[in-house]
């Protein structure tokens, strides 16, 4: 009587390929191994370039497992029979009897990138040295039993590509939607890489960018299997020839053996916008030691122009938000970053209880040197400035141009005896400065400075605060002739003394 295909392969027959490449050839381990009374079976794929078996799944004491070994046959053995007959062949040896199935068939690539695609390969069954070999008549019907299962085994690998078509494809739209929007250096290099990381799944994801002033190549960030992401600002290296492996990549020079012998599991990508070479994109498995498959390298090749320019992109966006938040003229930043940066100070001085000094400064008659002089003079005044504070205050000291000729700054852990010491500094040298005025009689200028200091918690207990208390000294400074520095402080004692003597608080008559 004809066997129906429930009998043949169990319930619900081939039905495993909706679920993929994995679960098909599982299910068929477990069900050859079930029917045969088998020890152990063992799916192979056959590696025609390489002359290499490489098992992928295999099913041993009621446990099935995905498993990586490759395995050359021996000339003459049963495997290299098989792989050469495309017929089943036995053996037996002091470890047990083995059978060996080979298969051969070719399938379509749902992507359609590769076309036809040929599938080889045999499954192994294995029994004990205790239990009795396999019989020809055995090995025929387990041979069969095989054929029947496998021939829908290129529905499995359809689904399996086709899923992962579709994933890829959904890399893409992705990525490119990361690619198109990340602005910012510092997040956008983190999106970058992690969206990299996470759709292909690479041990590691490496980013140099090229410093052209300094003729390097730095690193930036690196993004491994765990998702974590870390600066790698250490790592520079000089961009000459032979200095590094990485130098000679950039500058499309051979690497060296060590390219061609780790070529399968490294990808060395330069990063180029119209023609230029910016930067050098590595992703490997050097940890894991697998293979990247052509199809992979292809699309993140694709991904090159795109992930340049996304990188490009944010350093030129990084460049013109760095001059928005910087006075051209005095090199000073400008008022609205320096909002940012005296809210963070202001709440680090609370919360540590630490002294805060704020320094408002002005260049005396700088309105008159304009009218007088013109604008191009005034410029010159304003340049000077900006280049004497910035040569005389600490790296966490912050100036601004707070607008006009107005100069503030903040000095943060600084009491008020020291904000009038650096004034007192800065005064002393911009009145030592001579700008040269052709067109006048003194053929020169000189440039003096009124200043008003206040200080936290001693002043005032809030930044509005600080900032009222420090431009009341400075109008007491202009009001009683310029050219000084008055801390508030002082100020508030001499308005008490003044009212006391009958005076007006502002100190005129």
């Amino acid at each position: 009587m004809k066997k129906r295909g429930k009998e043949l392969y169990g319930a619900e027959p081939g039905r495993a390929y909706y679920d993929g490449r994995d679960a098909f050839m599982k299910a068929a381990l477990e069900a050859v191994s079930e029917r045969f009374a088998l020890d152990g079976a063992s799916f192979y794929e056959y590696d025609e370039k390489n002359g290499l078996l490489r098992q992928r799944q295999r099913h041993a004491c009621g446990v099935s497992f995905e498993h990586e070994e490759a395995l050359r046959p021996p000339p003459g053995s049963a495997a290299a029979r098989a792989i050469e007959t495309v017929a089943c062949a036995s053996s037996k040896t002091q470890g047990g009897s083995f059978l060996y199935s080979p298969f051969r068939f070719d399938y379509c690539d749902p992507s359609g990138g590769r076309g036809v695609i040929p599938c080889f390969g045999l499954v192994r069954l294995e029994r004990s040295p205790r239990k009795k070999g396999f019989t020809p008549a055995e090995a025929a019907r387990a041979d069969a039993y095989l054929r029947s299962y496998l021939r829908d085994y290129y529905k499995a690998e359809f689904f399996f590509l086709h899923r992962k078509y579709d994933k890829n494809v959904a890399a893409i739209t992705e990525l490119t939607e990361v690619f198109a929007t990340a602005l910012r250096v510092r997040d956008s290099f983190r999106h970058i890489l992690s969206g990299i990381q996470t759709y292909f799944g690479f041990d590691r994801v490496r980013l140099y960018l090229i410093d052209e002033k300094n003729r390097k190549l730095k690193g930036e960030l690196s993004a491994d299997i765990r998702g974590q992401i870390k600066s790698i600002s250490y790592e520079e290296i000089p961009l000459e020839a032979g200095a590094h492996r990485f130098a000679d990549i950039v500058l499309g020079r051979s690497s060296g053996a060590f390219l061609e012998r780790y070529k399968d599991c490294v990808l060395y990508m330069p990063l180029a916008v119209q023609g230029v070479t910016i930067g050098l994109l590595i992703v490997d498995n050097l940890l894991s030691q697998q293979r990247i498959e052509p199809a992979e390298l292809a699309m993140l090749k694709s991904f090159g122009g795109q992930i340049a320019l996304a990188v490009d992109n944010s350093r030129l966006f990084d460049k013109v938000e760095e001059l928005s938040l910087y006075d051209e003229l005095t090199k000073l930043p400008l008022r609205r970053y320096f909002n940012q940066r005296f809210q963070e100070e202001f709440y680090r001085a609370e919360r540590f209880r630490q002294p805060l000094a704020l320094v408002w400064a002005d260049v005396d008659y700088f309105k008159e040197v304009n009218d007088t002089y013109g604008h191009q003079i005034g410029d010159k005044v304003l340049k000077e400035v900006g280049r004497v504070i910035l040569s005389n205050l600490r790296k966490i000291d912050f100036p601004c141009r707070y607008g006009g000729d107005e100069i503030l700054i903040l000095l943060p852990q600084a009491t008020g005896l020291e904000a009038r010491r650096l004034s007192e500094r800065l005064s002393k040298e911009l009145s030592e400065l001579r700008i040269p005025v052709p067109f006048s009689k003194t053929k020169e200028l000189r440039v003096t400075m009124s200043v008003g200091v206040s200080t936290f918690p001693q002043d005032a207990s809030s930044m509005d605060g600080l900032l009222e208390k420090a431009d009341d000294a400075l109008y007491w400074v202009k009001s009683h002739g310029r050219g000084a520095i008055a801390l508030y402080s002082d100020v508030a004692e001499e308005k008490k003394k003044a009212v006391g003597a009958g005076g007006s608080a502002n100190g005129s008559e």
